[in-house]
């Protein structure tokens, strides 16, 4: 049993029982209770209840006459101030917690956490593999497994690169990941480019790709906003295409390779 603590209360000393953090810690219970029973989303303060004892949450409450929703009684709804500090003092683990985030939230705002989690996975792309991880883990993945190419790259500074068929991976200088994939063409090689991102959100990146050759005498260039993927579904389908036309390739089939010259601008 835990130690006991005396307090002072409008009743004079009473005792109250200290619960070891360990022994709090080892608690099971149905989240489903914590969910508004009306409109089903988390409960959080402030969290009202009708004369009879049933809890709504401050939406509903806004909405609803002055008539249980349960009971269909008359009544009075006032603050749960006991709901209240057990939805504020439940913390549930981060459903990325299996790819290395270790925070703990209130109940209610474990999907605003997900949201904006760092630890999110994105996905391997490639057939056949079901690679999942944070961009710095599938990063890793890309260079060990399928020997991917992945060089570091500075924004706002043009440089040039010789793309091979299928991907290369630029790693810009914070750790953000662009996916650089050429496919073939009967007219030539097709190149598309896209940002890794766990949380799919508006471009954060502008991309110029240019193409120059003086012999032939032929010069291109294409300016664009990165697609944003998390690659769950492979790779996007809707990125502009970039094409090399096949008499500036040098090599054949999936031998073939393009010397580009890219530049990335944040947003």
């Amino acid at each position: 049993m835990g130690a006991q603590k005396e307090e002072e209360g409008q009743y004079g000393v009473v005792k109250r029982r200290k619960v070891p953090a360990a022994a709090a810690a080892d608690v099971t219970m149905d989240l489903d209770v914590l969910d508004c029973p009306v409109c089903f989303h988390p409960l959080c303060p402030p969290v009202f209840q009708c004369t009879v004892g049933h809890t709504i949450c401050s939406s509903c409450h806004d909405k609803l006459p002055d008539k249980c929703y349960f009971c269909s009684l008359p009544t009075v709804y006032n603050r749960c101030l006991m709901v209240e500090h057990v939805i504020e003092s439940i913390k549930v683990a981060c459903s990325n917690a299996n790819h290395g985030c270790i925070a703990r939230t209130t109940y209610y705002q474990k999907e605003e956490h997900a949201q904006g989690c760092p630890h999110a996975p994105c996905f391997c792309p490639e057939a056949g593999c079901s690679f999942s991880g944070p961009t710095m883990m599938l990063l890793d993945h890309f260079s060990s497994k399928h020997k991917w190419h992945s060089p570091k790259v500075a924004y706002n500074k043009a440089f040039r690169i010789r793309i091979q068929v299928g991907s290369t991976v630029l790693v810009g200088e914070d750790g953000c990941l662009f996916l650089v994939n050429m496919i073939l063409d009967p007219l030539g090689g097709v190149i598309s480019v896209s940002c890794i991102q766990p949380h799919i959100t508006g471009s954060k990146f502008k991309c110029r790709l240019t193409l120059s050759c003086t012999e032939p005498i032929f010069s291109q260039a294409m300016e664009f906003l990165t697609r944003s993927t998390n690659l769950y579904d492979g790779l996007p389908e809707d990125c502009i295409p970039f094409l090399v036309p096949k008499v500036l390739l040098r090599g054949d089939g999936t031998s073939a390779t393009a010397m580009v010259g890219v530049l990335l601008t944040p947003q």
